[in-house]
């Protein structure tokens, strides 16, 4: 039987509603359930949250069988998840911003985690990488609001966009992430799990950016075979640059494989 986690060090938290009044008739909402009580791991502490649920008490109200929750303890961990945010921002910060190995990840992990007395295995990396990949997703797909027309106006600033793709693979033979992004602004124009990386699959990868209609001056990506011949089918006009941090990796390489030779030797 699997034992429980406990905590000696768990802070109680509870998450009280933010607004005061109804929306609808300014009442003076009311607390009447508890939705959740969970230990959530923070890269600072676990705590254990208790989320109160209000509720208009008018039953005349409209908005009376509406239940509005804390967006501080919803902001605290996804659903279902006994990490918090922060620890899965930091997974992805380190596998696709440090490039680092998932092996990496997790002894990084848990050499932050030792201050709060806590681990992680190497499994529930895998799954807060991905969760971070679903986050990815998600808040590229939102076209639309304020936000939206201030970047479009950037972009028309600019020129148009120039765009870098760049693909991770957390282990050989598991699917590989890919994401574009606008270099001008920094924004993530898409992010893709595939399972094969040939021309036509990164074609498909790419034509989200296609599809909004906005001029794109250049790219830069890998030296990437398919890659290039992605880019170039797509954008047979515009200047492409190899990432620089790959270029000068490639051109490193043979002075390090000599150097190798000579400490061996």
């Amino acid at each position: 039987m699997r034992k429980k986690r406990a905590f000696s060090n768990r802070l109680r938290q509870t998450f009280l509603l933010e607004i005061v009044s109804c929306p609808v008739c300014k009442s003076r909402l009311r607390r009447f359930t508890t939705l959740s009580h969970k230990t959530v791991i923070t890269l600072k502490e676990p705590i254990y949250a208790v989320h109160c649920g209000y509720r208009c008490p008018k039953l005349d109200c409209e908005a009376h069988p509406r239940v509005y929750r804390s967006a501080a303890c919803d902001a605290l961990a996804l659903p279902g998840f006994s990490f918090g945010l922060d620890v899965i921002a930091l997974v992805g910060h380190l596998k696709l911003a440090g490039h680092q190995t998932l092996d990496e990840v997790h002894q990084t992990l848990n050499e932050k985690l030792a201050l709060s007395q806590t681990t992680i295995s190497r499994r529930e990396v895998m799954y807060l990488f991905e969760a971070y990949c679903q986050l990815l997703r998600a808040a590229q797909q939102q076209r639309s609001g304020p936000e939206w027309e201030k970047w479009l106006a950037q972009v028309v600033e600019n020129g148009g966009l120039i765009i870098s793709i760049d693909g991770i693979q957390p282990n050989k033979g598991n699917e590989t992430i890919y994401l574009v992004r606008d270099v001008l602004t920094g924004r993530l124009l898409n992010a893709c799990n595939v399972t094969s990386s040939d021309t036509q699959t990164l074609k498909q990868v790419l034509q989200p950016v296609l599809d909004l209609g906005l001029a794109v001056i250049g790219a830069i990506s890998d030296a990437q075979v398919s890659e290039l011949l992605a880019i170039a089918e797509l954008w047979p006009n515009i200047p492409h640059q190899t990432c620089q941090f790959h270029y000068l990796r490639e051109a490193s390489r043979p002075i390090f494989e000599a150097d190798r030779q000579v400490r061996t030797a």
